[in-house]
Protein backbone atom coordinates (compact mmCIF):
# COMPACT_ATOMS: atom_id res chain seq x y z
CA UNK A 1 0.00 0.00 0.00
CA UNK A 2 1.21 3.47 -0.89
CA UNK A 3 1.28 6.65 1.13
CA UNK A 4 -2.01 7.55 2.79
CA UNK A 5 -1.15 11.22 3.30
CA UNK A 6 1.47 13.74 2.13
CA UNK A 7 3.96 15.64 4.14
CA UNK A 8 2.33 18.51 6.04
CA UNK A 9 5.22 20.47 7.50
CA UNK A 10 4.31 23.81 5.90
CA UNK A 11 1.61 24.76 8.34
CA UNK A 12 3.84 24.29 11.38
CA UNK A 13 5.60 27.60 10.66
CA UNK A 14 2.53 29.44 11.84
CA UNK A 15 2.67 27.83 15.22
CA UNK A 16 3.96 30.20 17.86
CA UNK A 17 5.95 29.28 20.92
CA UNK A 18 6.43 25.74 19.72
CA UNK A 19 8.95 24.03 17.54
CA UNK A 20 8.99 20.85 15.58
CA UNK A 21 10.93 18.39 17.67
CA UNK A 22 10.15 15.13 15.89
CA UNK A 23 9.12 14.06 12.41
CA UNK A 24 6.95 11.02 12.97
CA UNK A 25 5.99 8.00 10.96
CA UNK A 26 2.91 6.14 12.23
CA UNK A 27 3.22 2.39 11.68
CA UNK A 28 0.21 0.02 11.68
CA UNK A 29 -0.07 -3.65 10.76
CA UNK A 30 -2.88 -6.07 10.13
CA UNK A 31 -1.99 -9.67 10.87
CA UNK A 32 -2.08 -12.18 8.03
CA UNK A 33 -4.40 -14.46 9.97
CA UNK A 34 -7.04 -11.77 10.53
CA UNK A 35 -10.26 -11.64 8.53
CA UNK A 36 -10.21 -8.97 5.77
CA UNK A 37 -13.44 -7.57 7.22
CA UNK A 38 -11.32 -6.40 10.12
CA UNK A 39 -9.11 -4.15 8.00
CA UNK A 40 -10.71 -1.21 9.74
CA UNK A 41 -8.52 -2.13 12.74
CA UNK A 42 -5.59 -0.40 11.09
CA UNK A 43 -7.64 2.77 11.06
CA UNK A 44 -8.10 2.34 14.79
CA UNK A 45 -4.35 1.90 15.21
CA UNK A 46 -3.66 5.07 13.26
CA UNK A 47 -6.36 6.99 15.12
CA UNK A 48 -4.85 6.02 18.50
CA UNK A 49 -1.43 7.22 17.36
CA UNK A 50 -2.85 10.49 16.01
CA UNK A 51 -4.77 11.12 19.24
CA UNK A 52 -1.57 10.58 21.20
CA UNK A 53 0.29 13.11 19.03
CA UNK A 54 -2.52 15.67 19.41
CA UNK A 55 -2.38 15.44 23.20
CA UNK A 56 1.40 15.44 23.18
CA UNK A 57 1.53 18.66 21.19
CA UNK A 58 -0.76 20.40 23.67
CA UNK A 59 1.41 19.64 26.68
CA UNK A 60 4.76 21.30 25.99
CA UNK A 61 7.05 23.25 23.70
CA UNK A 62 8.07 20.21 21.68
CA UNK A 63 5.94 19.11 18.76
CA UNK A 64 5.56 15.87 16.89
CA UNK A 65 4.77 16.34 13.21
CA UNK A 66 3.17 13.49 11.28
CA UNK A 67 5.19 12.96 8.13
CA UNK A 68 3.61 9.78 6.86
CA UNK A 69 1.61 6.68 7.73
CA UNK A 70 2.99 3.24 6.97
CA UNK A 71 0.47 0.41 6.82
CA UNK A 72 1.13 -3.27 6.16
CA UNK A 73 -1.98 -5.29 5.34
CA UNK A 74 -2.09 -9.02 5.88
CA UNK A 75 1.54 -9.25 6.95
CA UNK A 76 2.98 -11.60 9.51
CA UNK A 77 4.58 -10.15 12.62
CA UNK A 78 7.18 -12.91 12.87
CA UNK A 79 9.66 -11.05 10.66
CA UNK A 80 10.32 -7.47 9.48
CA UNK A 81 10.49 -8.21 5.75
CA UNK A 82 7.39 -6.13 5.10
CA UNK A 83 6.98 -3.58 2.31
CA UNK A 84 5.74 -0.61 4.30
CA UNK A 85 8.07 -1.28 7.23
CA UNK A 86 11.02 -1.37 4.85
CA UNK A 87 9.83 1.93 3.33
CA UNK A 88 9.68 3.36 6.87
CA UNK A 89 13.28 2.29 7.48
CA UNK A 90 14.35 3.84 4.16
CA UNK A 91 12.78 7.19 5.18
CA UNK A 92 14.59 6.95 8.52
CA UNK A 93 17.95 6.46 6.79
CA UNK A 94 17.20 9.46 4.53
CA UNK A 95 16.55 11.60 7.62
CA UNK A 96 12.89 12.21 6.82
CA UNK A 97 11.71 10.32 9.95
CA UNK A 98 13.19 10.48 13.46
CA UNK A 99 10.18 9.18 15.45
CA UNK A 100 8.23 5.93 15.05
CA UNK A 101 4.82 5.62 16.71
CA UNK A 102 2.81 2.37 16.98
CA UNK A 103 -0.34 1.44 18.85
CA UNK A 104 1.50 -1.30 20.77
CA UNK A 105 4.47 -3.60 20.43
CA UNK A 106 2.42 -6.48 18.98
CA UNK A 107 1.64 -4.28 15.95
CA UNK A 108 5.31 -3.46 15.57
CA UNK A 109 6.32 -7.11 15.43
CA UNK A 110 5.97 -10.45 17.18
CA UNK A 111 9.55 -11.57 16.68
CA UNK A 112 10.67 -10.61 20.15
CA UNK A 113 14.40 -10.86 19.43
CA UNK A 114 14.30 -8.70 16.31
CA UNK A 115 11.83 -6.24 17.86
CA UNK A 116 14.12 -5.80 20.83
CA UNK A 117 17.07 -5.31 18.50
CA UNK A 118 15.29 -2.45 16.69
CA UNK A 119 14.12 -0.76 19.91
CA UNK A 120 17.33 -1.13 21.91
CA UNK A 121 20.03 -0.86 19.19
CA UNK A 122 19.01 0.19 15.68
CA UNK A 123 16.63 3.04 16.55
CA UNK A 124 18.96 4.60 19.18
CA UNK A 125 21.88 4.36 16.73
CA UNK A 126 19.84 6.19 14.06
CA UNK A 127 18.58 8.76 16.57
CA UNK A 128 14.98 7.60 16.33
CA UNK A 129 12.49 8.02 19.11
CA UNK A 130 10.18 5.02 19.49
CA UNK A 131 6.71 5.24 21.08
CA UNK A 132 4.32 2.31 21.76
CA UNK A 133 1.21 4.13 22.96
CA UNK A 134 -0.76 1.34 24.62
CA UNK A 135 2.34 -0.12 26.31
CA UNK A 136 3.42 3.27 27.73
CA UNK A 137 6.84 2.93 26.11
CA UNK A 138 8.59 6.18 25.04
CA UNK A 139 12.33 6.26 24.41
CA UNK A 140 12.39 10.04 23.89
CA UNK A 141 13.01 13.04 26.10
CA UNK A 142 9.73 12.60 27.87
CA UNK A 143 10.54 9.05 28.68
CA UNK A 144 12.31 7.74 31.74
CA UNK A 145 16.00 7.74 32.46
CA UNK A 146 18.24 5.40 30.47
CA UNK A 147 18.50 2.55 32.97
CA UNK A 148 14.81 2.50 33.76
CA UNK A 149 13.90 2.74 30.09
CA UNK A 150 16.19 -0.17 29.24
CA UNK A 151 14.48 -2.21 31.96
CA UNK A 152 11.04 -1.29 30.63
CA UNK A 153 12.00 -2.26 27.07
CA UNK A 154 13.41 -5.54 28.30
CA UNK A 155 10.25 -6.29 30.27
CA UNK A 156 7.99 -5.46 27.34
CA UNK A 157 10.04 -7.60 24.96
CA UNK A 158 9.99 -10.42 27.51
CA UNK A 159 6.22 -10.08 27.69
CA UNK A 160 6.07 -10.37 23.91
CA UNK A 161 8.18 -13.51 24.08
CA UNK A 162 6.14 -14.96 26.93
CA UNK A 163 2.86 -14.37 25.15
CA UNK A 164 4.18 -15.76 21.87
CA UNK A 165 5.73 -18.76 23.58
CA UNK A 166 2.57 -19.32 25.63
CA UNK A 167 0.41 -19.45 22.50
CA UNK A 168 2.74 -21.89 20.75
CA UNK A 169 3.14 -24.02 23.88
CA UNK A 170 -0.60 -24.21 24.44
CA UNK A 171 -1.17 -25.23 20.83
CA UNK A 172 1.51 -27.91 21.11
CA UNK A 173 0.13 -29.23 24.42
CA UNK A 174 -3.40 -29.30 23.04
CA UNK A 175 -2.26 -31.35 20.06
CA UNK A 176 -0.41 -33.83 22.27
CA UNK A 177 -3.43 -34.17 24.55
CA UNK A 178 -5.65 -34.85 21.56
CA UNK A 179 -3.23 -37.62 20.58
CA UNK A 180 -3.65 -39.23 24.02
CA UNK A 181 -0.18 -38.31 25.27
CA UNK A 182 0.34 -37.68 28.98
CA UNK A 183 1.64 -34.11 29.14
CA UNK A 184 1.67 -33.64 32.90
CA UNK A 185 4.79 -33.53 35.05
CA UNK A 186 5.71 -36.56 37.11
CA UNK A 187 3.28 -39.43 36.52
CA UNK A 188 0.63 -40.04 39.18
CA UNK A 189 1.41 -42.44 42.02
CA UNK A 190 1.01 -46.00 40.75
CA UNK A 191 2.31 -45.23 37.25
CA UNK A 192 5.54 -44.67 35.36
CA UNK A 193 5.78 -42.75 32.09
CA UNK A 194 7.32 -44.20 28.93
CA UNK A 195 7.54 -43.01 25.32
CA UNK A 196 5.80 -45.02 22.62
CA UNK A 197 7.16 -43.33 19.49
CA UNK A 198 5.91 -39.73 19.92
CA UNK A 199 3.29 -40.57 22.55
CA UNK A 200 4.11 -40.41 26.24
CA UNK A 201 2.10 -43.17 27.88
CA UNK A 202 1.41 -44.14 31.46
CA UNK A 203 2.54 -47.62 32.45
CA UNK A 204 1.50 -49.26 35.77
CA UNK A 205 4.31 -49.26 38.31
CA UNK A 206 4.58 -52.82 39.60
CA UNK A 207 5.85 -51.53 42.95
CA UNK A 208 2.97 -49.19 43.75
CA UNK A 209 0.01 -50.20 41.57
CA UNK A 210 -1.00 -52.75 44.20
CA UNK A 211 -0.95 -50.06 46.87
CA UNK A 212 -3.36 -47.94 44.79
CA UNK A 213 -5.77 -50.89 44.56
CA UNK A 214 -5.38 -51.42 48.30
CA UNK A 215 -6.30 -47.75 48.93
CA UNK A 216 -9.52 -48.12 46.95
CA UNK A 217 -10.50 -51.41 48.57
CA UNK A 218 -9.66 -50.22 52.07
CA UNK A 219 -11.56 -46.96 51.57
CA UNK A 220 -14.69 -48.78 50.44
CA UNK A 221 -14.37 -51.07 53.44
CA UNK A 222 -13.81 -48.37 56.09
CA UNK A 223 -15.55 -45.42 54.40
CA UNK A 224 -12.94 -43.15 55.92
CA UNK A 225 -10.03 -41.21 54.37
CA UNK A 226 -8.29 -41.00 57.72
CA UNK A 227 -8.59 -44.73 58.36
CA UNK A 228 -6.84 -45.50 55.06
CA UNK A 229 -4.08 -42.98 55.76
CA UNK A 230 -3.57 -44.38 59.25
CA UNK A 231 -3.35 -47.88 57.80
CA UNK A 232 -0.64 -46.91 55.31
CA UNK A 233 1.26 -45.03 58.01
CA UNK A 234 1.22 -48.08 60.28
CA UNK A 235 2.76 -50.05 57.44
CA UNK A 236 5.35 -47.25 56.96
CA UNK A 237 4.59 -46.96 53.25
CA UNK A 238 6.20 -43.83 51.80
CA UNK A 239 3.76 -41.20 50.49
CA UNK A 240 3.90 -40.39 46.74
CA UNK A 241 6.34 -37.48 46.91
CA UNK A 242 8.83 -39.45 49.01
CA UNK A 243 8.55 -42.48 46.71
CA UNK A 244 9.22 -40.30 43.65
CA UNK A 245 12.24 -38.81 45.43
CA UNK A 246 13.80 -41.98 46.80
CA UNK A 247 12.36 -44.82 44.71
CA UNK A 248 11.68 -46.67 47.97
CA UNK A 249 8.18 -48.01 48.53
CA UNK A 250 8.72 -48.38 52.26
CA UNK A 251 10.37 -46.15 54.80
CA UNK A 252 14.11 -46.59 55.27
CA UNK A 253 16.08 -45.31 58.20
CA UNK A 254 18.35 -43.42 55.81
CA UNK A 255 15.43 -41.09 54.99
CA UNK A 256 15.46 -39.58 58.44
CA UNK A 257 12.02 -39.00 59.94
CA UNK A 258 9.07 -40.79 58.40
CA UNK A 259 6.83 -38.51 56.32
CA UNK A 260 3.43 -40.14 56.29
CA UNK A 261 0.16 -40.00 54.38
CA UNK A 262 -2.72 -37.65 55.14
CA UNK A 263 -6.36 -37.79 54.11
CA UNK A 264 -5.83 -35.22 51.34
CA UNK A 265 -3.33 -37.51 49.60
CA UNK A 266 -5.83 -40.35 49.84
CA UNK A 267 -8.59 -38.12 48.46
CA UNK A 268 -6.48 -37.11 45.43
CA UNK A 269 -5.93 -40.74 44.48
CA UNK A 270 -9.57 -41.72 45.01
CA UNK A 271 -10.95 -38.96 42.79
CA UNK A 272 -8.51 -39.41 39.89
CA UNK A 273 -10.02 -41.06 36.81
CA UNK A 274 -6.51 -41.68 35.54
CA UNK A 275 -6.49 -45.00 37.41
CA UNK A 276 -9.33 -46.26 35.17
CA UNK A 277 -7.25 -45.85 32.00
CA UNK A 278 -8.74 -42.46 31.20
CA UNK A 279 -6.86 -39.20 30.66
CA UNK A 280 -8.56 -35.95 31.66
CA UNK A 281 -6.20 -33.09 30.84
CA UNK A 282 -6.30 -29.38 30.20
CA UNK A 283 -8.46 -28.69 33.27
CA UNK A 284 -6.38 -25.63 34.13
CA UNK A 285 -4.24 -23.12 32.30
CA UNK A 286 -1.46 -20.85 33.47
CA UNK A 287 -0.54 -17.28 32.71
CA UNK A 288 2.58 -16.49 30.74
CA UNK A 289 4.20 -14.74 33.70
CA UNK A 290 3.44 -16.99 36.64
CA UNK A 291 2.95 -20.73 36.42
CA UNK A 292 1.50 -20.72 39.92
CA UNK A 293 -1.40 -18.58 38.79
CA UNK A 294 -3.63 -21.38 37.52
CA UNK A 295 -6.95 -20.70 35.87
CA UNK A 296 -9.64 -23.39 36.05
CA UNK A 297 -11.24 -24.04 32.68
CA UNK A 298 -14.85 -24.93 31.96
CA UNK A 299 -15.47 -28.67 31.71
CA UNK A 300 -16.28 -28.45 27.99
CA UNK A 301 -12.70 -27.23 27.41
CA UNK A 302 -11.12 -30.31 28.99
CA UNK A 303 -9.37 -32.84 26.76
CA UNK A 304 -10.72 -36.30 27.61
CA UNK A 305 -9.42 -39.51 26.08
CA UNK A 306 -10.56 -43.04 26.96
CA UNK A 307 -8.38 -46.15 27.11
CA UNK A 308 -5.10 -44.30 26.72
CA UNK A 309 -3.23 -46.62 29.11
CA UNK A 310 -3.62 -49.76 31.19
CA UNK A 311 -6.03 -49.23 34.13
CA UNK A 312 -5.13 -50.02 37.73
CA UNK A 313 -8.73 -49.73 38.96
CA UNK A 314 -11.76 -51.09 37.08
CA UNK A 315 -14.78 -48.83 36.63
CA UNK A 316 -16.96 -50.81 39.04
CA UNK A 317 -14.49 -50.29 41.89
CA UNK A 318 -14.01 -46.62 40.96
CA UNK A 319 -17.77 -45.98 40.91
CA UNK A 320 -18.13 -47.68 44.28
CA UNK A 321 -15.48 -45.33 45.69
CA UNK A 322 -17.32 -42.37 44.11
CA UNK A 323 -20.51 -43.42 45.93
CA UNK A 324 -18.68 -43.65 49.25
CA UNK A 325 -17.09 -40.21 48.73
CA UNK A 326 -20.51 -38.72 48.00
CA UNK A 327 -21.96 -40.43 51.08
CA UNK A 328 -19.25 -38.90 53.27
CA UNK A 329 -19.76 -35.49 51.67
CA UNK A 330 -23.50 -35.53 52.36
CA UNK A 331 -22.97 -36.76 55.90
CA UNK A 332 -20.41 -34.06 56.64
CA UNK A 333 -22.69 -31.39 55.17
CA UNK A 334 -25.63 -32.62 57.21
CA UNK A 335 -23.75 -31.97 60.44
CA UNK A 336 -23.94 -28.22 59.97
CA UNK A 337 -27.00 -27.13 61.93
CA UNK A 338 -28.27 -23.57 62.04
CA UNK A 339 -27.40 -22.32 65.51
CA UNK A 340 -26.68 -18.66 64.69
CA UNK A 341 -27.51 -16.41 67.59
CA UNK A 342 -27.18 -19.19 70.13
CA UNK A 343 -23.57 -19.30 71.33
CA UNK A 344 -21.90 -22.64 71.67
CA UNK A 345 -21.35 -23.70 75.25
CA UNK A 346 -18.46 -25.52 76.88
CA UNK A 347 -18.07 -29.08 75.68
CA UNK A 348 -17.59 -30.69 79.06
CA UNK A 349 -17.31 -34.23 77.64
CA UNK A 350 -14.91 -33.35 74.83
CA UNK A 351 -11.99 -35.50 76.02
CA UNK A 352 -13.77 -38.37 77.72
CA UNK A 353 -16.74 -39.43 75.56
CA UNK A 354 -16.29 -42.44 73.23
CA UNK A 355 -18.42 -44.83 71.25
CA UNK A 356 -18.58 -48.12 73.11
CA UNK A 357 -18.80 -50.10 69.86
CA UNK A 358 -15.95 -48.76 67.71
CA UNK A 359 -14.06 -46.93 70.51
CA UNK A 360 -13.87 -43.70 68.47
CA UNK A 361 -14.51 -40.30 70.02
CA UNK A 362 -18.09 -39.16 69.79
CA UNK A 363 -18.95 -35.95 68.00
CA UNK A 364 -21.00 -33.10 69.43
CA UNK A 365 -24.16 -32.26 67.51
CA UNK A 366 -26.07 -29.02 68.17
CA UNK A 367 -29.39 -27.60 67.05
CA UNK A 368 -31.89 -24.94 68.12
CA UNK A 369 -35.12 -26.23 69.66
CA UNK A 370 -38.29 -24.15 69.51
CA UNK A 371 -40.81 -24.69 72.34
CA UNK A 372 -44.60 -24.36 72.10
CA UNK A 373 -44.51 -20.95 73.79
CA UNK A 374 -42.02 -19.66 71.22
CA UNK A 375 -38.94 -19.95 73.38
CA UNK A 376 -35.79 -21.18 71.72
CA UNK A 377 -32.81 -22.94 73.22
CA UNK A 378 -29.63 -24.54 71.98
CA UNK A 379 -29.60 -28.31 72.45
CA UNK A 380 -26.40 -30.34 72.52
CA UNK A 381 -26.02 -34.03 71.92
CA UNK A 382 -23.43 -36.58 70.90
CA UNK A 383 -23.28 -39.21 68.19
CA UNK A 384 -20.78 -41.64 66.70
CA UNK A 385 -19.59 -40.24 63.38
CA UNK A 386 -18.17 -43.63 62.49
CA UNK A 387 -21.66 -45.12 62.59
CA UNK A 388 -22.29 -43.67 59.16
CA UNK A 389 -18.86 -44.51 57.78
CA UNK A 390 -18.44 -48.19 58.56
CA UNK A 391 -20.02 -51.47 57.56
CA UNK A 392 -19.93 -52.73 61.14
CA UNK A 393 -23.63 -53.20 61.74
CA UNK A 394 -23.37 -53.04 65.52
CA UNK A 395 -22.09 -49.42 65.28
CA UNK A 396 -25.50 -48.11 64.34
CA UNK A 397 -27.06 -44.68 63.89
CA UNK A 398 -28.99 -45.22 67.11
CA UNK A 399 -25.80 -44.73 69.07
CA UNK A 400 -26.44 -41.15 70.13
CA UNK A 401 -27.29 -39.41 73.38
CA UNK A 402 -28.22 -35.88 74.37
CA UNK A 403 -26.17 -33.86 76.84
CA UNK A 404 -29.06 -33.65 79.29
CA UNK A 405 -29.62 -37.42 79.17
CA UNK A 406 -25.92 -38.06 79.75
CA UNK A 407 -25.76 -35.70 82.73
CA UNK A 408 -28.91 -37.20 84.26
CA UNK A 409 -27.37 -40.68 84.07
CA UNK A 410 -23.88 -39.68 85.13
CA UNK A 411 -24.50 -37.52 88.24
CA UNK A 412 -26.07 -40.30 90.37
CA UNK A 413 -23.33 -42.71 89.29
CA UNK A 414 -20.63 -40.27 90.38
CA UNK A 415 -22.22 -39.80 93.79
CA UNK A 416 -22.55 -43.54 94.30
CA UNK A 417 -19.02 -44.26 93.08
CA UNK A 418 -17.39 -41.67 95.35
CA UNK A 419 -19.73 -42.00 98.31
CA UNK A 420 -16.93 -43.54 100.36
CA UNK A 421 -14.51 -40.73 99.55
CA UNK A 422 -16.81 -37.71 99.50
CA UNK A 423 -15.84 -36.84 103.01
CA UNK A 424 -12.40 -38.45 102.85
CA UNK A 425 -10.43 -37.06 99.93
CA UNK A 426 -7.09 -37.95 101.55
CA UNK A 427 -8.07 -41.61 101.59
CA UNK A 428 -8.95 -41.31 97.91
CA UNK A 429 -5.46 -39.96 97.13
CA UNK A 430 -3.77 -42.86 98.94
CA UNK A 431 -5.74 -45.31 96.82
CA UNK A 432 -4.61 -43.48 93.69
CA UNK A 433 -0.92 -43.53 94.68
CA UNK A 434 -0.96 -47.28 95.26
CA UNK A 435 -2.58 -47.89 91.89
CA UNK A 436 0.05 -45.70 90.22
CA UNK A 437 2.86 -47.81 91.61
CA UNK A 438 1.22 -51.08 90.60
CA UNK A 439 0.27 -49.85 87.16
CA UNK A 440 3.76 -48.45 86.52
CA UNK A 441 5.45 -51.77 87.22
CA UNK A 442 3.00 -53.63 84.97
CA UNK A 443 3.45 -51.14 82.09
CA UNK A 444 7.25 -51.42 82.25
CA UNK A 445 7.04 -55.23 82.14
CA UNK A 446 4.71 -55.27 79.12
CA UNK A 447 6.79 -52.66 77.29
CA UNK A 448 10.00 -54.74 77.60
CA UNK A 449 8.20 -57.73 76.14
CA UNK A 450 6.90 -55.72 73.15
CA UNK A 451 10.36 -54.20 72.49
CA UNK A 452 11.91 -57.69 72.28
CA UNK A 453 9.24 -58.72 69.76
CA UNK A 454 9.87 -55.59 67.62
CA UNK A 455 13.64 -56.19 67.59
CA UNK A 456 13.15 -59.78 66.42
CA UNK A 457 10.75 -58.73 63.65
CA UNK A 458 13.13 -56.00 62.39
CA UNK A 459 16.01 -58.48 62.33
CA UNK A 460 13.95 -60.80 60.12
CA UNK A 461 12.99 -57.89 57.86
CA UNK A 462 16.62 -56.76 57.54
CA UNK A 463 17.61 -60.21 56.38
CA UNK A 464 14.92 -60.14 53.69
CA UNK A 465 16.01 -56.62 52.67
CA UNK A 466 19.62 -57.74 52.14
CA UNK A 467 18.34 -60.62 50.00
CA UNK A 468 16.45 -58.07 47.87
CA UNK A 469 19.47 -55.75 47.56
CA UNK A 470 21.64 -58.72 46.67
CA UNK A 471 19.35 -59.69 43.83
CA UNK A 472 18.28 -62.94 45.47
CA UNK A 473 14.58 -61.99 45.38
CA UNK A 474 12.51 -59.70 43.18
CA UNK A 475 11.32 -56.32 44.41
CA UNK A 476 7.71 -57.43 44.03
CA UNK A 477 8.40 -60.39 46.34
CA UNK A 478 10.10 -58.10 48.83
CA UNK A 479 7.21 -55.63 48.67
CA UNK A 480 4.69 -58.41 49.41
CA UNK A 481 6.77 -59.60 52.36
CA UNK A 482 7.32 -56.04 53.56
CA UNK A 483 3.60 -55.29 53.62
CA UNK A 484 2.91 -58.42 55.64
CA UNK A 485 5.82 -57.77 57.97
CA UNK A 486 4.86 -54.15 58.52
CA UNK A 487 1.42 -55.24 59.70
CA UNK A 488 3.06 -57.17 62.50
CA UNK A 489 5.55 -54.44 63.35
CA UNK A 490 2.81 -51.82 63.10
CA UNK A 491 0.67 -53.65 65.65
CA UNK A 492 3.63 -54.01 67.98
CA UNK A 493 4.53 -50.33 67.65
CA UNK A 494 0.95 -49.38 68.43
CA UNK A 495 1.10 -51.44 71.59
CA UNK A 496 4.40 -49.86 72.53
CA UNK A 497 3.10 -46.35 71.89
CA UNK A 498 0.03 -47.02 74.00
CA UNK A 499 2.17 -48.32 76.84
CA UNK A 500 4.43 -45.28 76.60
CA UNK A 501 1.40 -43.02 76.66
CA UNK A 502 0.04 -44.82 79.70
CA UNK A 503 3.41 -44.45 81.40
CA UNK A 504 3.50 -40.72 80.66
CA UNK A 505 0.00 -40.37 82.00
CA UNK A 506 1.17 -41.77 85.31
CA UNK A 507 3.45 -38.78 85.69
CA UNK A 508 0.48 -36.42 85.64
CA UNK A 509 -1.88 -38.52 87.70
CA UNK A 510 -0.76 -36.97 90.97
CA UNK A 511 -1.82 -33.52 89.69
CA UNK A 512 -5.09 -34.96 88.53
CA UNK A 513 -5.55 -36.61 91.90
CA UNK A 514 -5.37 -33.25 93.64
CA UNK A 515 -7.85 -31.84 91.13
CA UNK A 516 -10.10 -34.84 91.70
CA UNK A 517 -10.02 -34.31 95.45
CA UNK A 518 -11.24 -30.74 94.91
CA UNK A 519 -13.86 -32.05 92.48
CA UNK A 520 -15.18 -34.36 95.17
CA UNK A 521 -15.87 -31.38 97.45
CA UNK A 522 -17.77 -29.66 94.61
CA UNK A 523 -19.64 -32.86 93.79
CA UNK A 524 -20.67 -33.24 97.43
CA UNK A 525 -22.17 -29.76 97.39
CA UNK A 526 -24.32 -30.73 94.41
CA UNK A 527 -22.93 -28.15 91.98
CA UNK A 528 -23.44 -28.49 88.21
CA UNK A 529 -20.96 -30.64 86.31
CA UNK A 530 -18.05 -28.75 84.74
CA UNK A 531 -15.35 -29.76 82.24
CA UNK A 532 -12.71 -29.62 84.99
CA UNK A 533 -14.78 -31.80 87.31
CA UNK A 534 -15.51 -34.40 84.63
CA UNK A 535 -11.89 -34.70 83.50
CA UNK A 536 -10.66 -34.84 87.11
CA UNK A 537 -12.85 -37.81 88.01
CA UNK A 538 -13.37 -39.65 84.70
CA UNK A 539 -10.94 -41.07 82.16
CA UNK A 540 -13.46 -42.47 79.67
CA UNK A 541 -17.19 -42.67 79.15
CA UNK A 542 -18.32 -45.28 76.62
CA UNK A 543 -21.75 -44.86 75.07
CA UNK A 544 -23.66 -47.80 73.57
CA UNK A 545 -26.87 -47.94 71.52
CA UNK A 546 -29.89 -47.63 73.75
CA UNK A 547 -28.23 -44.92 75.90
CA UNK A 548 -26.25 -47.43 77.96
CA UNK A 549 -22.93 -46.12 79.28
CA UNK A 550 -19.77 -47.41 80.90
CA UNK A 551 -17.51 -45.21 82.99
CA UNK A 552 -13.77 -45.54 83.58
CA UNK A 553 -12.64 -43.40 86.50
CA UNK A 554 -9.34 -41.61 86.87
CA UNK A 555 -8.05 -43.77 89.68
CA UNK A 556 -8.82 -46.97 87.72
CA UNK A 557 -5.70 -47.43 85.64
CA UNK A 558 -6.61 -50.86 84.33
CA UNK A 559 -8.88 -51.54 81.37
CA UNK A 560 -11.82 -52.29 83.63
CA UNK A 561 -14.91 -50.12 83.31
CA UNK A 562 -18.00 -49.66 85.41
CA UNK A 563 -21.24 -50.49 83.60
CA UNK A 564 -24.14 -48.15 84.19
CA UNK A 565 -27.76 -48.80 83.25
Amino acid sequence: MGRVSKRTSAHTAAVKETKVGYKAGIYARLSSDQDKRKNESVEVQVMIAEKYIEEFNQEGTERIEIIDRYIDLGKTGSNFNRGEFQRLMQDIRLGDINCVIVKDLSRFGRNYLEAGNYIEKIFPFLGVRFIAVADGLDTGSKGNDTKQMAAEIKNLVNDMYAKDFSVKAKQHLKQRRQEGSYVGGPPPYGYNAAWDKKIRKLVPDENTAGIVRYIYERFIQTESYTAVADDLNRKKINPPYIYKKTGEVFFCQEQGDYKGWDKEAIHRILKSETYTGKLVQGKTSITAKDERNRIHKAEEEWVIRENTHAPIIDMALFEEAVNVREKIRKKTKSHAHPTKGYPIGENIFDRVLYCGVCKRKMTRDSYVKTYADGRKARMDGYFCLNSSQTKVESCSMSNRISKNELVDILLPILRIEFSVYLGKPNQYMEVVKEQIRTAGAEIDKRKRKVERAIAAAKEREQTKYMEYRGGMILQSEYVAYKMQQEDEIGDLNQKKEKLETDRENLDTVSKKSIAAAHALYRLKSGRELTKEMVESLIRRIYVYPGKRIEVQFTYTLSDEVRPCP
